[in-house]
């Protein structure tokens, strides 16, 4: 499935670049702003939905991480940002996508994180919250980054998580695809021992 969430990025992306000034807003004001990317994406999903590429598609979905239905109140669950259904037989197999957004290198006129400071504390949880769910499915992070890392950089956090995690991301897209102004990383996450 992850070949359908490739070109749904590659879409988002070109409506992204319809919101240049936003984008180069949040640099400016060193801001990092993920409510602002979940509203695009749900305005964009829906319209998506619409034209009748997406077949459906659900936000902050609760996931259970095991099927004991006996207490309920205390199972371990989480919050999923997006779940997507790119088949239209209802077969429920989904993909399951963690969204970030990350504001490099200055906030508040201050030194705020490198790439691979990001990739240690906010990727890392949301991967080891990826591989919890039991339920079938492809799982991805995607990340706006307002201000485009470089292949470079963007690769060198991209191995130095996958040399610290049991789990190897692989990257999905790429820095140079993109304006300098914002790059959405798409990382999909196999299962330990997958790749």
């Amino acid at each position: 499935m992850y070949e359908e969430m490739i070109l749904l990025v590659s879409r988002l992306a070109e409506y992204l670049r319809t919101s240049e000034q936003q984008l180069q807003c949040f640099p400016k004001y060193e801001s990092q702003l993920e409510g602002w990317f979940k509203g695009e994406l749900l305005y964009f999903l829906d319209r998506e939905k619409r034209e009748g590429r997406l077949p459906d598609r659900k936000r902050e979905n609760v996931v259970y991480f095991d099927d004991n239905p006996m207490n309920a109140k205390k199972r371990p669950k989480c919050l999923v940002d997006v779940v997507l259904q790119f088949d239209k037989t209802d077969s429920g197999r989904v993909s399951w996508v963690e969204l970030k957004h990350w504001r490099m290198w200055y906030q508040k006129n201050k030194p705020y994180g490198s790439i691979n400071w990001y990739f240690k504390n906010s990727a890392k949880p949301n991967v080891e919250k990826l591989l919890k769910i039991r339920k079938d499915g492809d799982k991805f992070m995607l990340i706006l980054l307002t201000e485009n890392p470089g292949f470079k950089k963007w690769n060198v956090g991209v191995e130095k998580f996958n040399k610290s995690s049991p789990v190897a991301v692989c990257p999905l897209t790429n820095p140079p695809d993109y304006p300098d102004y914002f790059f959405l990383g798409l990382l999909y996450v196999p299962e330990v021992g997958q790749h």
